[in-house]
């Protein structure tokens, strides 16, 4: 690790501990935004392509983007002037610049997101999630497993530190390579995607971690249950994607948004008055500017103050992806369609019968839904399934036909897991 590198690792973990302590209120939290926020605008008019056209106008003015408006322009949001074209052929012969790293993401909305980074901002992002997330010793650094579809850069930063010794464990390789490869590591902190610490958990896996951290797919309750009482702990919850890091869990297992970092405006969902869809601005990155980028997730914002003490918004449940709202007729067919959102059908299926622990539910076309159950459910608790699922349709006022199937459900390591979803593309908000 170089000088640089280790000055700005050390200066995000000390950073994000002191915020921790000095952010105890939403003024305080508005007062350290708007600093940071102009900072960013400056950067934004006398460096990026894109926003150079704005001059003194406010961020708040800022146009809210998309994938798609970035990918278009990709080499308008970075420093370096490099097009969407260029970082794949870097994707693909994994050469990144120079003190850069360049990544995708996975995919689950249909088209991949891009990323560029410096080191130092990777050391700033590591800095921010180790302090956020674990407990550190210089003495005995923590052995962390992360188990995801692709490994980065930004996770090979935690080996170039002292704090850390980290492996990372590809999903391509199947999760019993992961599960042997776990054992011999014997790691202190386990990260993946729920479905992946069930398999491990339904199959015994011998490992003890200390803790471990839900990441990258929607954390269902049949999930959780099995994860916590295997291995008797709380499992907490990091929320990050390509465009960042926006939220960690307190050790109550509060979710709480990564505001010393990220800006966030919210869009009401539908008539809801608790379901949002996040805005974000990262004020943290200069390479590649993200500023008011509209995420294609759906989050239930919790009021209350997490009993933890931190005044940084916490968040009830990560609900899913906007894609996968299912858009129905209106029994009343001069009106508008009716958006149900996936937690509404999920919570439909999981009340129907407490021997459900998988599902799928999707809207295959335009007024047909189908609910499929692994075999071991019976056809009458699969009956019940469908019957829930046609009770909350009617209760939103919409009457599609609902079909029932039962299949295996093996686990996928190729994609993420969607339990809910939206497959005739009519869901999108």
């Amino acid at each position: 690790m170089t000088p640089r590198a280790t000055l700005a690792l050390a200066a995000a973990l000390l950073r994000t501990r002191i915020l921790h302590r000095w952010l105890t209120t939403r003024e305080r939290i508005a007062t350290w935004q708007t600093w940071k926020l102009e900072r960013l605008r400056r950067h934004a008019v006398a460096h990026i392509g894109f926003y150079r056209e704005f001059g003194k106008a406010p961020l708040s003015t800022f146009p809210i983007l998309g994938k798609q408006d970035v990918l278009r322009r990709f080499e308008s949001f970075n420093l370096l002037g490099l097009s969407a074209s260029q970082v794949w052929a870097m994707i693909d012969r994994a050469e990144p610049p120079a003190g850069y790293d360049v990544g995708c993401s996975t995919g689950t909305s249909g088209s991949r997101g891009l990323y560029l980074i410096s080191d130092q901002e990777r050391f700033v992002w590591l800095g921010t999630i180790v302090a956020k997330a674990l407990r550190l010793s210089l003495w005995r650094p923590q052995r962390v497993a992360i188990v995801l579809p692709r490994m980065s850069r930004l996770y090979s930063a935690a080996n170039e530190s002292r704090l850390l010794k980290l492996l990372f464990l590809d999903l391509a390789d199947g999760l019993q390579a992961a599960a042997t490869a776990l054992v011999a590591f014997k790691p202190t902190v386990v990260v993946g995607p729920p479905k992946a610490l069930r398999w491990f958990a339904e199959n015994r896996t011998p490992i003890s971690p200390q803790q471990m951290f839900s990441a990258a797919e929607v954390l269902d309750p049949p999930d959780r249950e099995a994860i916590e009482r295997h291995y008797q702990l709380k499992l907490r919850e990091i929320y990050m994607a390509t465009e960042g890091l926006f939220a960690v869990s307190c050790e109550r297992g509060t979710l709480h948004l990564a505001e010393d970092v990220v800006h966030f405006e919210f869009e009401p969902v539908g008539i809801s008055t608790d379901l949002v869809r996040p805005i974000v601005t990262d004020f943290t990155r200069r390479i590649q500017v993200t500023a008011r980028y509209r995420m294609g997730d759906i989050l239930r914002l919790d009021r209350k103050r997490c009993a933890c003490g931190s005044a940084l918004q916490a968040v009830s449940e990560i609900i899913g992806r906007s894609d996968d709202v299912f858009r129905l007729p209106h029994r009343d067919a001069s009106l508008p369609p009716i958006m149900l959102t996936p937690d509404i059908l999920r919570n439909a299926v999981l009340a129907a019968d407490p021997s459900i622990d998988d599902f799928r539910v999707r809207q295959i076309e335009q007024n047909v839904i189908e609910v499929v159950l692994p075999l071991h459910v019976s056809g009458a608790v699969g009956e019940l399934a469908r019957q829930a699922v046609v009770r909350a349709c009617a209760r939103a006022l919409t009457s599609p036909e609902v079909r029932l199937r039962r299949e295996p459900l093996p686990v996928r390591t190729d994609m993420k897991l969607r339990r809910v979803e939206n497959c005739c593309n009519s869901g999108s908000l």
